[in-house]
């Protein structure tokens, strides 16, 4: 693991109103970014002397971490990144995809003004250069706040949360996809067709158009998982026949 003292990416954790906050910014960012690779273990005391901080606040941090799914006890080391699973995918970009359908039917019909429409439509021209990992970070932000924009234009709150949430937890998978393939192009025109079936007030349309959207994501990570070093290693063990019952 490589991190300097004052934070995984060599700059300085984030403002927070607590050392806990700070520890727990620096680490989050630094799974979700692929900086701290899953599987990678460490301890309290490594990720303390990182950020300059007492074991206190890394613990507090990783509490929170663990409850969200992020990391695991590891018991050689401490803790260690929770692995990138094809069936975990598979569950994020399942409720993804009912999350985002129902945030467009619900968008589809309403208004509009011309400033967001503007600001959506930029949003589509969003790119990123797959080689350069902040360019990527940079492209998830536009990309996540395109999403969760149209779903605030359907007024479902909690809709907006959970979505919110979901977006956060598949960005680790998503930076891992667009790594592996350049998409923002495809993806663009994808975004400009959900805005218009949205405009057009059809919301079947809109449901359709955002859940294939999702899925054409969803692609994307799964192959990007496939490829991968850890995936192409693994042995594969068959699962212990069942005994039949007469």
């Amino acid at each position: 693991m490589s991190a300097s003292a004052q934070g995984f990416d060599g700059a300085r954790p984030p403002f927070a109103s607590t050392r806990g906050e700070t520890a727990y910014r620096a680490l989050k960012t630094a799974i979700q970014h692929l900086q701290l690779e899953p599987g990678t273990s460490f301890s309290e005391a490594e990720i303390a002397a990182e950020l300059g901080l007492s074991k206190t606040p890394v613990r507090d941090a990783l509490a929170r971490l663990r409850r969200e799914g992020l990391v695991e006890s590891s018991p050689r080391s401490g803790y260690r990144v929770t692995r990138m699973t094809i069936k975990d995918a598979r569950a994020l970009f399942g409720l993804r995809t009912l999350l985002e359908g129902e945030a467009a039917a619900l968008a589809a019909g309403q208004d509009l003004d011309r400033d967001a429409l503007h600001d959506l439509d930029e949003l589509c021209l969003a790119d990123y250069d797959r080689h350069d990992s902040e360019s990527i970070e940079w492209y998830l932000g536009r990309n996540a706040t395109f999403h969760l924009s149209i779903a605030r234009v359907g007024g479902n709150d909690r809709l907006v949360e959970v979505l919110a949430q979901t977006v956060e937890q598949l960005e680790r998978y998503m930076h891992a996809g667009l790594a592996a393939a350049p998409r923002a192009q495809v993806a663009g025109f994808e975004h400009r067709d959900l805005l218009a079936a949205i405009l057009s007030g059809d919301k079947e349309a809109a449901r359709r158009t955002a859940r294939e959207h999702a899925h054409h994501s969803h692609a994307m990570v799964v192959n990007a998982l496939l490829e991968s070093d850890a995936v192409l290693s693994a042995n594969l063990v068959a699962s212990p026949t069942q005994p039949r019952h007469r």
